[in-house]
This record gives C-alpha cells, structure tokens and sequence, in this order.
C-alpha cells in the first residue's frame, strides 16, 4: 500500500474514494437560465387592467387580473401621461359606480332577516343614514352651490376670515357664560 491519504466521497455515481492530493471530477455546469424579458404591455392587457380596475376601484385586483407585478403597473404609470390619465379616469368610474350603489342603498334600505328563538319570522329594511349624509354632504355644493360651511382651501383669506369669525363667536359665548347670562 501506499502512503496516500484516501478520502471517501458520498453520494450516488461518486467513486468509492479519491487520494487526497487529486481534486474531485466536478459536474459541467449548467448554463444560467435567462432572466425572464420584461413584463410587457399590450393594448389588451391595459384595457383588461383599467376594466378591472373601474369595476373593483382595487389596483391589486386588477393586477391580478392581467398576471403582471404591481411594480410593473406603477412603473407604466410613471412614465406613460396617457396611462396615468386613463387610470384617474377608470378610477373615477369606479367611484362613481360604488357610490350610485351606496346611494340606492341609503333610499331604498337594505332587506335584513329577523330572527327569533333561532327562526327567521320576517325581514326588516335598513336604511343607513350615516351613508346618505355623507353622500348629500359630498353633493351639497354641487347641487346647491353651498359648501355646508367649507372653504376651499385655495382661499386662504377667506380662510383666515371665517376662523377668526368663529374665535369671535367663541369669545362671545365664553364672556356671556363669565357674566351669568348662561351658555
């Protein structure tokens, strides 16, 4: 026998054991797959995307929709002027949609069922009121042309004018309360 240390290899295919001064045979590498090509855009995935996106106002639904990264969609936005204008539109369709269902809601009310002793014995409509003031709140100014007591933020005169109008109601109240007039 020799002097060489032998080192034993495991594994399947693998010679019962190598000496220590030769290096093991190494596996061919495999060549590296190709990074996958940008997602890519067509005419049909952009209007399957802004379908979605009007009918659920989800942006995450509608990536999903078209199997495409959500960072691939905002990119799109970024750089393409018409697609950003195409989303704030199927956005504001969306909107407009949910809030017709939410006002045919607040007129015509919700069926609920009524229960009692673990059996339904008849239905009751709910109407939300908090839905139907918010929403002849968001119209007011609209349908009117009264704010309800908003001012529009690009008026700072105006503003300033009503805030301290109100710090002068407030004094006035605060001094009568002082002198005993009651609040």
């Amino acid at each position: 026998m020799t002097d060489e240390k032998v080192i034993p290899l495991r594994g399947r295919g693998a010679p019962a054991c190598l000496p220590a001064d030769k290096p093991a045979p190494r596996k061919p590498r495999a060549k590296a797959k190709p990074k996958p090509k940008r997602e890519s855009w067509t005419a049909d995935k952009k209007r399957t995307f802004l379908t979605t996106l009007a009918a659920t106002c989800n942006v995450s639904a509608a990536v999903r929709s078209i199997s495409m990264s959500e960072s691939a969609v905002y990119a799109l936005r970024q750089r393409s002027p018409e697609f950003r204008a195409e989303w704030q539109a199927a956005l504001r369709e969306g909107y407009a949609k949910l809030e017709l269902a939410m006002l045919d809601r607040a007129i015509h009310g919700t069926q609920k069922p009524v229960f009692h002793l673990g059996k339904e014995i008849g239905q009751v409509t709910e109407y939300p009121d908090r839905i139907a003031l918010t929403l002849l709140t968001a119209h007011r100014e609209a349908v009117t042309g009264e704010s309800g007591g908003r001012v529009s933020p690009s008026d700072p005169e105006e503003v300033r004018r009503r805030i301290l109008d109100k710090l002068d109601e407030m004094n006035a109240r605060l001094s009568r309360k002082e002198d005993g007039e009651g609040a």
